[in-house]
């Protein structure tokens, strides 16, 4: 089993070298380190073309022309070639064990699991130690939708998944827009199978004044086809009646973005967006219409 450990980056030099270093540092070797540079304009190549030149790690190094980070993940699944993939962003880095624990955890599960397992999923923590995931029930399998919903799983995780499942899927393409949020992806995901869960960090991770965290609805508001198209998938997945509600809620607020005088007839739920066309306005004007 090896793995791709995709890192998508655009104007990240000052971060990655901590990253490469914390790969070097892996007690087993057994993966690629996949870089898709979205046209950096930093010395992002030249770090690249010297990592490279080492040869301490396996890295493959794209560069493409900016078109924000889930381009740059279209490249990156047709181009991994390990058996398994998980992405690590580039503001943030592995333990030493990080390679290791995954191999060990999926030849430990894969026995005794059919194709319906298609990944696992561990905790992320700062770089104080502190847990960033949260997860204290008994449930180890399941979808990544029904462990946040179902099961109490709370924050960011690390995602390892059967790269053959992921390159079935893609992210869209909106002209004039870069960003679709990553669940869209992983709403898809869950339609192939499972996830087990390990509970242990082995991410670790700093959200930086200049990422998507930290923006996340400014990002939004300036992507709305792309953030419709994951809420509009989403409401389709959704089975409680506040699921439904809070969805309908973002979905009304992301079309007045988009400025869509015809919200109720392309909703999933047109009764119910009826009824919450007001907070569905007062949602817009609380999140996004200081953008506008």
């Amino acid at each position: 089993m090896n793995l791709t450990i995709f890192t998508p980056t655009y104007n990240r030099a000052y971060t990655l070298t901590r990253l490469y270093k914390s790969l070097c540092k892996q007690n087993n070797k057994s993966f690629e380190w996949l870089i898709v540079d979205d046209g950096s304009a930093d010395e992002t190549g030249e770090l690249c073309a010297t990592w490279i030149a080492e040869g301490r790690i396996s890295i493959q190094y794209f560069w493409k022309e900016n078109g924000g980070k889930p381009s740059a993940y279209n490249v990156g699944i047709e181009k991994a070639q390990g058996d398994l993939f998980t992405i690590v962003d580039s503001d943030d880095y592995l333990t030493e064990d990080a390679v290791e624990t995954i191999r060990k955890d999926w030849n430990d599960i894969e026995p005794w699991t059919n194709s319906l397992m298609i990944g696992l999923i561990y905790f992320r923590k700062n770089k104080e130690g502190d847990l960033i995931t949260k997860y204290k029930r008994k449930k180890t399998n399941a979808t990544l939708l029904d462990f946040y919903r179902k099961h109490g799983l709370k924050g960011d995780t690390m995602l390892v998944y059967r790269t053959n499942v992921v390159r079935k899927y893609k992210f869209p393409y909106f002209e004039g827009e870069k960003f679709v949020p990553e669940s869209y992806i992983y709403d898809l995901l869950d339609d192939e199978g499972s996830l087990h869960i390990v509970q242990k960090a082995i991410y670790v991770c700093e959200y930086l004044p200049d990422g998507y965290t930290a923006s996340m609805r400014k990002v939004n508001h300036d992507n709305p086809q792309g953030y419709e198209a994951y809420i509009m998938s989403r409401i389709k997945k959704d089975k409680s009646i506040r699921d439904i509600i809070e969805d309908t809620i973002k979905y009304i607020a992301i079309e007045k973005v988009k400025g869509n005088k015809a919200i109720v007839v392309g909703s999933q739920h047109k009764l119910i967006t009826l009824f919450l066309l007001l907070p569905g306005w007062i949602f817009y004007k609380r999140v996004y219409s200081k953008y506008e």
